[in-house]
């Protein structure tokens, strides 16, 4: 996957799609393998904005069913099967605890009805072929399995609890960026950094984009016979590039965010009430409180999601420290064995989603998909507003439907659902992984080789590939799990154009908090020897990563010379 702005600039494509998070990704993938010629490119680096905040779970919708939404319930179930068999060394199988108080509407008797409907409705989490892999049944416990399993949860009043699956996602940039290699290997042409300035339109039909590419200052025109809007939260922002005058979709915003922590339980994630932020109308069950989730995520505490209302410019939108706080109280109040203090907190991941409506800080509970001839009388533009990691294949297979209906073609059946993505050819993780362990004990160690497979699957030999060409970029950054080879390989072949794509994005490096002085100036070394970076680079690339940290390091060595 490389970019090549000149080739971008000499063709005209089926589809074009303008963003490149979650959403523009599998719409690429998507609309390649049913043979479109597809380019795609994003103003920032993939995954980097809306798609930077996520919970890390292909959730199954459980709590879909207090809605009486058995449509999306299923929906996000079929989903969460298909991401455990298209790319199963990103996702885990993680039990969750939920503690069950009295005997009313929220108590042992209608929640084991709830579950075992929910179990009713889950026939596809068995469609997963590693039998290893696949998702249990609901269990329900008696009030003493459950202060077995959490012995300082208060036990007044309990009378049981409930122990549901979910996919834990090991690495959701990974995930989004092997839909994009998957695509470029099938033909898609890439970019980042480079970001539309126009759509470029001939009487009432868009044919195309002007766009800026960030790196070298170049403007090109790219043509295209349909351009797909996937900008999330920034859709209208990018609508009003057009000369039209488009219609009020009553698009909003929302600010989310989740905590990296100090492990807060062990096994399983445990499920607490907090003070809700905001009322859902749609729920039957009158909420007095939302579910948060301590979830065990790479030997820290994942911790989320809080949502805030939001309706600044997104470009200027952070997390303030009296928002962390007020979530650390808000935590605290709810699972106050966690005793969570400000210290504890070492990362905060967070993005602005689309929000349900204004003023709120609900996020949006259901997918949109515009086509700007019907709703605006501008042909050749579509948009598309997906609101989870999990469903967003299927949102892509309903978008793509509708790009093969305005180009006037007859679609091929889509097969994103049973094809692996890039790093996917695995049928049973655990004797893959006991075998690549096996294969390359003479030279890097079980855990080295573990999260490899973990990042890359069936592809991590690619990575060590570059061993040959030095050795020394087999050695281990201090202080985390990432083999310099993944560094040269994420400039190379990932296009890896900042020292946050590489920390953030590329590797493990950052994406759990600031991970040292050290590992990073390795890091910007060599990718100072590949890109050409002379000393004021490189330390403009450092100062960049410590100031994308919500938490900042105490230490200033960092940007030291």
């Amino acid at each position: 996957m490389k970019r090549n702005i000149q080739k971008l600039a000499q063709q005209e494509y089926d589809l074009l799609i303008v963003g490149g998070g979650i959403n523009g990704a599998v719409c690429a993938w998507d609309a390649t393998l049913r043979g479109l010629k597809v380019a795609l490119l994003e103003r920032g680096d993939f995954g980097g904005a809306t798609s930077s905040n996520s919970a890390k779970i292909a959730h199954s919708g459980v709590r879909y069913l207090q809605h009486a939404d058995f449509k999306r319930m299923r929906e996000s179930i079929s989903e969460r099967a298909t991401l455990m068999q298209i790319a199963p060394h990103l996702i885990d199988v993680q039990p969750y605890l939920l503690p069950i108080y009295g005997h009313g509407i929220k108590g042992l008797e209608t929640m084991t009805l709830y579950f075992a409907i929910y179990d009713l409705l889950s026939k596809d989490k068995r469609r997963v072929k590693d039998s290893a892999r696949c998702i249990p049944n609901c269990q329900i416990l008696s009030k003493q399995e459950v202060l077995e399993m959490w012995s300082s949860l208060d036990p007044d009043n309990l009378t049981g609890g409930a122990i549901w699956y979910e996919g834990q996602i090991h690495n959701t940039e990974r995930l989004l960026l092997s839909y994009l290699l998957s695509a470029s290997e099938r033909g898609t042409e890439i970019a980042n950094y480079v970001e539309v300035v126009e759509f470029i339109q001939s009487d009432n039909v868009v044919v195309g984009v002007e766009a800026k590419d960030l790196i070298s200052g170049q403007t090109i025109k790219v043509r295209a016979k349909t351009v797909l809007n996937a900008c999330g939260p920034w859709i209208v922002k990018t609508l009003n590039l057009s000369r039209e005058q488009f219609k009020d979709y009553d698009l909003h915003a929302s600010k989310a965010f989740s905590f990296i922590t100090r492990p807060l339980t062990n096994d399983h994630a445990v499920v607490f009430p907090i003070k809700p932020m905001y009322r859902d109308p749609q729920a039957i069950v009158n909420k007095k409180s939302s579910l948060a989730f301590a979830i065990p995520w790479r030997g820290y505490s994942l911790v989320g999601s809080l949502h805030l209302p939001c309706e600044d410019d997104p470009e200027r939108v952070s997390i303030s420290e009296e928002e962390i706080q007020t979530y650390i109280d808000l935590i605290n109040e709810g699972y106050p064995e966690g005793k969570l203090r400000r210290e504890d907190v070492h990362h905060v991941l967070w993005g602005i989603i689309p929000g349900d409506r204004e003023g709120s800080a609900a996020p949006m509970k259901h997918y949109r998909i515009l086509d700007h001839a019907k709703e605006d009388g501008l042909e050749g533009l579509v948009s598309v507003v997906g609101v989870k990691y999990t469903t967003s294949r299927d949102v892509a297979q309903k978008t793509i439907d509708l790009v093969f209906r305005k180009l006037g073609q007859v679609s091929p059946l889509p097969s994103t659902k049973n094809t692996p993505l890039w790093g996917g050819e695995i049928e049973y993780l655990d004797l893959f992984m006991n075998q690549a362990i096996e294969q390359e004990s003479d030279q890097l160690s079980p855990e080295v080789v573990r999260n490899l497979v973990r990042k890359y699957g069936s592809a991590y030999q690619e990575i060590l590939g570059y061993l040959d060409e030095n050795p020394a970029w087999g050695v281990v950054l201090p202080n985390s799990d990432v083999i310099q080879a993944e560094i040269i390989h994420g400039i190379r072949e990932e296009m890896a154009e900042k020292l946050v794509d590489v920390v953030f994005r590329r590797t493990d490096l950052g994406s759990a908090g600031y991970p040292g002085d050290e590992p990073l100036r390795v890091c910007a070394q060599l990718m100072a020897g590949e890109l050409g970076w002379n000393e004021a680079d490189t330390e403009a690339e450092l100062r960049n990563v410590v100031d994308s940290y919500i938490i900042r390091p105490k230490t200033e060595m960092v940007c030291q010379p």
